[in-house]
């Protein structure tokens, strides 16, 4: 999918600063108004219970103090008046009120009370409201699966009613699910739906969360700046809305842009703004978070001994949030369980009430038979109707710890996947030393044994120095590839990206790739005479090119010529390593760049692990470029990839053949050894 990039127009920015003053005194004045009319209205009614619960959510962002005193005194007059509706709303405000503090345990348990209630009254729009929580706080938890199905029915709702401000609000929150999932192509899709609804409704209380989502996108892709500017957009809508929860989230998002971007003043100013909010939110995530940002940006300036206390107290707060947590589901499990039990037991005391009553009933009316009957029959069909519902409890009881086991069994399957791929990189691991890295090694010991106890001459060993510091070079590029392609596979791996000069890289391997096709009389010659300014991880590319050059002079015969050049394209480069050796056979040509490893011997029977392309492959397109081969058997093959120009970079300048023979490489090599012996 095409990420389309959201450019915002100065205009735009001098509405939003203009407009802002208004909407927060138009929000101020509705608080205002709500609250006067609470004082108005002294009578304990339904009216009542809606005014309370519409100031509790609109104090939500701002205190959530107030949101949770207003929910708890609608839900007392609710009960009270057996107003089902009012408690429901009321339930849903204290929810929210934990979900400000952190509490996703309660706000869990208060918002599935409100739902089974809306479900009772069979209110399809608070059904869909309450779906929609249940799934953001599955997100919150990062669990992505659980909360996909709860949002998804909550759109299916939502769409049904043709209500666009929810059903927008529901295509931001799979687009936050999707982006768990590292599903970004599918995030995008969803959040640039929600963004044309919220924008038709000049909705910029809902853009703040989808802008948010979108910065997160682009900050993993590595687009700072485009990240940037949805974040600054998305930190403005909070405090237009007077979000402190999302305005907090949203300095903490810009602090760690704007260290990665390496502007740290911004980023230590944007971090003291987070910390001075959630001093009043006291949010123990958002808090950890702090300090985890922290420790990356003092780390950054260089400021290892302040990088290392903040990411000792990170490290403190997550052991400390991770403790409380499970401390607030025992205690909350616990307290179920001892709910249950105190309600099974009275309902075991009525019915044994009911019985003792029934049976002195019937004793002391034994003559009057008819009326005896028909309380005995009385009292069997309550008996009836409360085992009856006795036991739709017992299964909805099992239906929900069912629900608990294949959540369970989700998270081991997810684990055993893991556990397989870190396997697969074992086993690769060790076939690669066992098989390829032993064979080089056991010959060198081999012949240092020989030499060592003089069954061999220094004339004989010299005769295999060569060849065995051929076997060694193999062995060495063997063992980076290895590395290499272990640290990618167990996701370790980051592209560090930056301006660099391609043709400085070449040449600072040129020398060893020489003395390498020297060994094998090949001519080795490229293009690159001046500095061309390139985008991209200098190290990546560095063993891009060694692979590729390296892969060549292996299959490449005696006398063969192998040459590098390049093409300037209009936003990027071309380099082309083309050889004449002896070519790839075309029914082995779709496994070169594929993950099945794909290995032969070279001209004079060089080994390879076969991870070579495969990582030239994946390091390419994590930077932004594409690779191919054409290969012909007999005629040769030539290697193509791509790489993005730096902005600077002056594409008019071309280039010159720069050749350098095996006889002037030994003519060099020779007047390098009198000088180091001068």
């Amino acid at each position: 999918m095409q990420i389309v990039r959201f450019r915002v127009h100065p205009f735009f920015y001098m509405v939003i600063l203009c407009g802002l003053p208004s909407m927060l005194l138009a929000q101020s004045g509705s608080t205002d108004s709500l609250l006067h009319a609470i004082d108005r209205h002294p009578q304990r009614d339904t009216d009542l219970v809606i005014l309370l619960n519409k100031v509790g959510r609109l104090y939500f962002t701002k205190d959530p103090v107030l949101t949770e005193k207003y929910g708890r005194e609608a839900i007392h007059i609710s009960d009270s008046l057996g107003y089902t509706s009012g408690a429901m709303w009321g339930k849903r405000n204290m929810a929210l009120a934990e979900n400000s503090r952190g509490n996703l345990d309660k706000q869990m348990d208060f918002t599935t009370d409100a739902l089974k209630l809306a479900e009772q009254l069979n209110d399809i729009h608070a059904t869909s409201v309450l779906n929609a929580d249940i799934g953001n706080i599955f997100i919150e938890q990062s669990k992505p699966e659980l909360a996909l199905p709860y949002q998804k029915k909550a759109l299916y709702l939502k769409q049904s009613l043709r209500d666009q401000a929810e059903v927008a609000r529901s295509l931001n929150s799979i687009g936050s699910c999707y982006l768990l999932l590292h599903k970004p192509d599918s995030a995008l899709f969803f959040l640039y739906e929600s963004e044309k609804i919220k924008l038709s409704l000049n909705d910029h209380k809902g853009l703040a969360f989808t802008y948010e989502n979108i910065g997160h996108i682009l900050y993993d892709k590595g687009q700072y700046r485009e990240a940037l500017r949805y974040y600054e957009i998305s930190e403005k809508y909070y405090r237009e809305s007077d979000n402190l929860p999302g305005l907090t989230k949203a300095y903490l998002n810009l602090g760690r842009v704007n260290t990665a971007l390496r502007k740290y003043t911004d980023a230590a100013r944007n971090l003291s703004d987070a910390a001075k909010l959630n001093e009043h939110l006291q949010n123990a995530k958002n808090t950890m978070i702090y300090y985890k940002y922290q420790a990356s940006l003092d780390s950054a300036r260089g400021n290892y001994i302040a990088a290392m206390s903040s990411y000792k107290e990170f490290s403190r707060l997550s052991e400390q949030y991770f403790n409380v947590e499970k401390t607030k589901f025992i205690a909350s499990t616990k307290e179920k369980y001892e709910s249950e039990k105190k309600q099974r037991e009275n309902e075991m005391l009525k019915k044994e009430q009911l019985l003792h009553l029934s049976t002195i009933k019937i004793q002391q009316k034994f003559v009057i038979f008819s009326i005896m009957l028909f309380f005995v029959l009385s009292v069997i069909t309550s008996i009836l109707f409360r085992m009856y519902r006795r036991q739709q409890d017992l299964y909805l009881q099992l239906n929900n710890r069912n629900k608990r086991v294949q959540q369970q069994n989700l998270i081991i399957l997810e684990q055993n996947v893991a556990l397989e791929s870190a396997s697969q990189v074992k086993d690769k691991i060790f076939s690669v030393i066992s098989h390829d890295l032993r064979s080089p090694l056991a010959i060198l010991e081999g012949m240092l044994f020989l030499l060592r106890d003089d069954k061999m001459s220094s004339q004989q060993f010299r005769f295999f120095v060569d060849e065995l510091w051929r076997d060694m070079k193999n062995t060495s590029s063997m063992m980076d590839n290895l590395l290499q392609w272990a640290s990618s596979q167990m996701k370790g791996m980051r592209v560090n990206a930056d301006d660099f000069d391609i043709t400085a890289v070449l040449n600072r391997e040129f020398e060893l790739l020489l003395s390498l096709a020297k060994q094998k009389n090949i001519s080795l010659t490229h293009q690159l005479s001046h500095a061309i300014m390139v985008y991209g991880d200098p190290d990546m590319i560095r063993l891009v090119l060694r692979n590729l050059i390296s892969n060549a002079i292996k299959f490449t015969p005696a006398l063969g010529n192998i040459n590098i050049r390049y093409l300037m394209l209009s936003e990027k480069i071309e380099l082309i390593v083309e050889d004449n050796g002896i070519g790839i056979a075309e029914a082995d040509q779709p496994k070169v760049l594929s993950n099945i490893y794909y290995s032969t011997g070279g001209t004079q029977n060089e080994k390879g692990c076969g991870l070579g392309l495969p990582l030239s492959k994946d390091f390419i397109e994590r930077n932004e470029g594409e690779i191919w081969f054409d290969s012909q058997v007999g005629k040769g093959t030539s290697f193509h990839f791509t790489l993005p120009l730096s902005e600077e970079e002056n594409n008019t300048r071309r280039g010159y053949m720069f050749t350098i023979t095996t006889d002037q490489l030994k003519n060099i090599t020779q007047e390098s050894v009198v000088n180091e012996k001068s």
